[in-house]
């Protein structure tokens, strides 16, 4: 299989799976919207902000932590993205793009 084969939805499994070994409490987030009712009583509901990354929470020494995932091949970051993964690390937390398991698990050595 090669890298632009591999989708996103695998690489949120294999961060899933990093996430559950290490004992983070980082909760999947969907984010979108979708409508509910109809006629006059229909409205649309949004599920997370743009840029909400595909798993927040807090790690294993309390600070706010965040993982993006993309596939390896052509994933890229939207530009509301991009400006919550720096402003996370600005804060001090800790906020990076994973593209495998590996990636994630390498990311969050580095940052204790």
């Amino acid at each position: 299989m090669e890298l632009k084969d591999i989708p996103e939805s695998a690489v949120i499994q294999q961060v899933k799976t990093v996430i559950k070994a290490t004992g983070l409490k980082l909760q999947r987030i969907n984010t979108g919207c979708f409508q509910i009712g109809e006629g006059q009583n229909r409205r649309f509901v949004r599920t997370a902000e743009a840029g909400t990354c595909d798993f927040e929470g807090y790690d294993n020494s309390g600070r706010f932590c965040a993982i993006e995932c993309k596939r390896p091949s052509g994933g890229r970051l939207s530009p509301a993205q991009e400006e919550r993964i720096a402003d996370i690390n600005r804060k001090g937390g800790v906020a990076f793009v994973a593209h495998s398991g590996e990636e994630a698990l390498q990311k969050l050595k580095e940052n204790n």
